[in-house]
């Protein structure tokens, strides 16, 4: 059986998780022109025809898709019926005077969403998983806020977090997919970042230098926490995590 050095495949998966990125980048703009949103595609027959608009292999144009629709800040959506799976935009709106960009996000679970992203953090991190966002019916926005409740969020996050506007609205197409704790990151007011190295037990999620306090309920949270203290909380939506004020 045939060994293969650990570096070299590290290298190798970089490598194409590059060329991936950069593919996702030219894809997503067929996906967000006038023409296309609001379309749904059958998969199949999308996947050809992004095989000729990249000019790659069809599995390369698979994997394309794949990447797009995985990504938790990307507009790109996958509806599964009983009569198969359909990709595209269903809404997508550029907020340049607020640095974001926002679209309706669709889950099996939880239906359709509104959800606002920062895009200066697009342009500055490298994961999903980093990248602030503001969603209908996830942390404190509740079901039926609007764009401009949401979009409020993110220009509030904007002056706590970052002391410059994007270059230009850019969407989260090129960012590697990574996973929360939850599977997803979810707006909070403070712009606490998330990170990978983090550990559920019954009662904490241990970080490096410190633990935060986990609640089954909005209901268990103390009312006298010190302002700028973390907590999660278990939802049916994952774990939600909050900062006293």
């Amino acid at each position: 059986m045939k060994s293969y050095e650990p570096e070299s495949l590290i290298q190798e998966k970089e490598s194409e998780q590059e060329n991936i990125s950069d593919l996702a980048v030219e894809a997503l703009e067929w996906f967000i022109d006038d023409e296309h949103v609001g379309e749904m595609y059958p998969r199949n027959e999308l996947v050809d025809e992004l095989k000729y608009f990249l000019s790659v292999d069809r599995p390369t144009a698979e994997n394309v898709v794949s990447s797009l629709v995985g990504d938790i800040v990307d507009p790109v959506q996958q509806i599964n019926t009983e009569l198969g799976k359909y990709v595209g935009a269903i809404e997508y709106n550029e907020y340049p005077d607020s640095g974001a960009y926002g679209y309706i996000d669709f889950d099996d679970t939880r239906g359709k969403r509104k959800r606002v992203v920062c895009s200066r953090c697009v342009e500055i991190y490298d994961h999903d998983n980093q990248i602030t966002n503001a969603t209908e019916g996830e942390g404190t926005s509740p079901h039926g806020a609007t764009w401009g409740q949401l979009t409020d969020k993110i220009e509030k996050h904007y002056r706590d977090a970052h002391s410059q506007d994007p270059d230009e609205i850019k969407v989260g197409a090129s960012l590697l997919s990574g996973t929360t704790i939850s599977g997803q990151t979810t707006w909070h007011d403070g712009n606490v970042t998330v990170g990978p190295n983090m550990s559920l037990t019954d009662r904490q999620i241990s970080i490096t230098g410190g633990v935060i306090e986990l609640y089954q309920s909005e209901g268990d949270l103390p009312a006298d926490e010190s302002p700028g203290t973390l907590a999660y909380v278990d939802t049916p939506e994952g774990l939600q995590l909050y900062e006293f004020v």
